[in-house]
């Protein structure tokens, strides 16, 4: 995957799936602190680009997952606000707050991957970002479906989506509208479906990251993942 700048995080038991279903979690970006993991060219620069990245650059997602939220989420390590970001986004799909050992399972039979292959300075605060380099965030992402083949895709970023950073469509033209009623509310949200050369379409499903206090919206957007990836209570 030559597109690749941030290997992505594979679980263990990602070809058995989570309740048989490939799960790929789509994130957002990397935030890259100034600290002694950045390379001299990094450092003076000031900013992240291809010809600055490192080896920690590469693990940087693995790490995240294993060696940091992994480690949260077993007693081991305090929290941090990023990972409750996660922890959000898992109560969303639950439905309620797993358990460590949930968790655990849960992350080792997903892929999870940022979109972005550049660092961000700082949530809120964008690097400025070439025409060039969201083709190659595109490329990157065909690359990852092509080698995972997921069943299901979960996209954190309505950013993504209505700036027209994805492939295979134009912003707020989704393939359709997903729809799910709870105690007489409907909930709504586009969803995206990905064509590779080979194999089935893929759905996505784009969510409010969970960083954002729409993102939060635990009641509606349980509702909406259970929906779209048909899951088992």
């Amino acid at each position: 995957m030559k597109h690749i700048r941030f290997r992505p995080w594979v679980g263990e038991n990602y070809k058995q799936g989570y309740q048989n279903k490939k799960i790929l979690i789509l994130g957002d970006s990397h935030y890259c602190a100034k600290d002694e993991n950045r390379n001299d060219a990094c450092r003076s620069k000031g900013d992240c680009s291809y010809d600055c990245m490192n080896d920690c650059c590469y693990k940087m997602t693995h790490n995240l997952i294993r060696d940091e939220y992994l480690e949260f989420r077993s007693g081991r390590k305090k929290s941090e606000g990023y990972l409750q970001t996660i922890l959000t986004f898992e109560k969303n799909l639950f439905g309620y707050t797993p358990s460590p050992q949930e968790s655990i399972n849960f992350w080792n039979s997903v892929i999870f991957y940022n979109y972005i292959q550049h660092s961000q300075y700082k949530p809120r605060s964008r690097r400025k970002t070439e025409a060039e380099e969201i083709d190659d965030y595109k490329e990157a992402f065909k690359e990852v479906l092509a080698e995972y083949q997921p069943d299901y895709i979960i996209i954190w970023s309505k950013f993504l989506f209505t700036r027209d950073w994805l492939p295979d469509g134009a912003p707020e033209s989704p393939d359709y509208t997903l729809k799910a009623e709870y105690n007489g509310v409907i909930y709504d949200t586009p969803v995206r479906t990905f064509k590779l050369d080979a194999g089935d379409p893929i759905p996505a499903i784009i969510i409010q990251h969970p960083c954002c206090r729409f993102g939060k919206d635990q009641v509606k957007w349980h509702i909406l993942l259970k929906a779209f990836v048909e899951l088992e209570d």
